[in-house]
C-alpha cells in the first residue's frame, strides 16, 4: 500500500496499544468529515504498520479527509499506513470457549 500518514497526524495515533485505541484516534479524526460508513484495519505484524481502509458516508469528503491525513483515495477508498508500536497488540490475550455441543446434541442433553 506504502501510503503514509503527515507526521503531525502521524503523532497523534503512535501510542496506541491496541486496536481499540487506534481505531478510537482515527474515528476522531475523520469526525470533521462526517460519518464513517466503513473502517478497516490490517495489522502487519512484522513491519509494525497498520494498513487502513477509510469510506465516509458522503464520498465527496473522501478527498479532503485524505489530504489532511496524507493519504490516498484508491476507488472511493482513503487509503494509508500508520506506523505501531512494536508493542501493539502483544499485550491482548486470547480467550478459549468451551466448545458447544451440536444442536442434536444438545436436543438430547434437554431431555
Amino acid at each position: 500500500m506504502a501510503f503514509s500518514m503527515k507526521p503531525e497526524i502521524m503523532d497523534k495515533t503512535s501510542d496506541a496499544r491496541d486496536f481499540y485505541a487506534l481505531t478510537k484516534g482515527i474515528l476522531a479524526m475523520c469526525e470533521p468529515f462526517g460519518p464513517v460508513h466503513s473502517l478497516k484495519l490490517v495489522h502487519n505484524r512484522g513491519a509494525s504498520r497498520v494498513a487502513c481502509l477509510i469510506e465516509l458516508e458522503s464520498p465527496k469528503h473522501q478527498p479532503a479527509l485524505a489530504r489532511e491525513l496524507g493519504a490516498r483515495v484508491i476507488n472511493g477508498t482513503v487509503c494509508l499506513e500508520i506506523p505501531v508500536r512494536h508493542d501493539f497488540e502483544k499485550r491482548s490475550s486470547v480467550v478459549a470457549l468451551a466448545p458447544q455441543p451440536a444442536p442434536e446434541e444438545a436436543r438430547v442433553a434437554a431431555r
